[in-house]
């Protein structure tokens, strides 16, 4: 769904790196105030008045279009950016800020949804990093009726699945990862970030004993991860079928395995993610 609030914010910037004053290109048909107006976002203007503006100040409208949109992605680009960062300083404050942050412009432009799915995404990770912080129901199910609202899921929606999964029952989890399995396919750009997200659902599925529901992803994940560079998905998901496995009641083998997966990320200088497992271990496997 997207927006164009960011249009007058976009035509100051041709103006200014073109070095043309607001009197170069305003005219009878359009003031000096209402160019102003529109650049700062207070005020719309007729699509006839800002194609006269667009000749005044000598720019087509598909150079304009193509940097609008541009403009639209890099303002998510940047929003991303910040949000690995601070997961790992485990930041609750600068969380608590970037939702803040995109409260306002949501609050200033309503229209544009995308700051909005940004405040429920940036409320996930302050979550996630104190537990002692509920999760807002109608949250999910805003992010939930967005979700399946779209054809069709790119980057942004795996990157919101794949940080709500948490915080989603057990019924609603494995919806979202049967709907991710089912259109893979037309999602090949984005396959590792795929198999993350599923990695990540097989995990909770068996935090949550829901072995049946685990089998699924077991053999779903299986042929996606048939890159042998991929070292971190593959080792993982060993770890994780000695875990299924453990848990259907083959014991010391299988917690062997595990062990093993461990240790690769030792070798590989992987160390949080070493503790990490070795704490999954100790907790679900003894």
């Amino acid at each position: 769904m997207r927006n164009y609030d960011h249009l007058g914010e976009v035509f100051r910037e041709f103006r200014s790196n073109r070095s043309i004053s607001l009197k170069q290109i305003a005219d009878e048909i359009v003031s000096v105030s209402q160019i102003s107006r529109f650049e700062r976002g207070e005020t719309d203007i007729t699509v006839t008045r800002f194609l006269r503006l667009l000749e005044n100040m000598h720019v087509e409208i598909n150079e304009f279009m193509e940097a609008a949109r541009g403009h639209d992605k890099s303002e998510t680009i940047r929003f991303m950016s910040q949000l690995t960062p601070l997961e790992y300083k485990r930041d609750v404050d600068g969380f608590r800020r970037l939702f803040n942050e995109q409260k306002e412009k949501y609050e200033k432009s309503p229209s544009v949804y995308e700051y909005r799915l940004n405040m429920i995404l940036a409320q996930s990770f302050i979550c996630k990093c104190d537990e002692l912080v509920p999760f807002p129901r109608e949250y999910l199910d805003e992010a939930s009726d967005y979700l399946f609202s779209v054809d069709e899921w790119k980057i942004y929606e795996l990157i919101l699945v794949g940080n709500l999964y948490l915080f989603m029952d057990l019924p609603l989890l494995d919806r979202m990862g049967r709907e991710i399995v089912s259109n893979h396919s037309r999602n090949r750009a984005n396959r590792r970030l795929i198999i993350v997200v599923l990695l990540n659902i097989f995990e909770t599925c068996l935090h949550r004993d829901a072995l049946a529901a685990a089998a699924y992803y077991r053999d779903s994940v299986l042929p996606l991860i048939e890159d042998e560079t991929w070292l971190y998905e593959r080792n993982l998901y060993h770890f994780l079928l000695g875990l299924y496995l453990y848990k259907s009641g083959e014991k010391e083998a299988e917690k062997k395995e595990m062990e093993q997966s461990v240790q690769i990320y030792e070798w590989l200088g992987c160390r949080n993610l070493a503790r990490n497992y070795t704490e999954d271990l100790k907790k679900y496997a003894n």
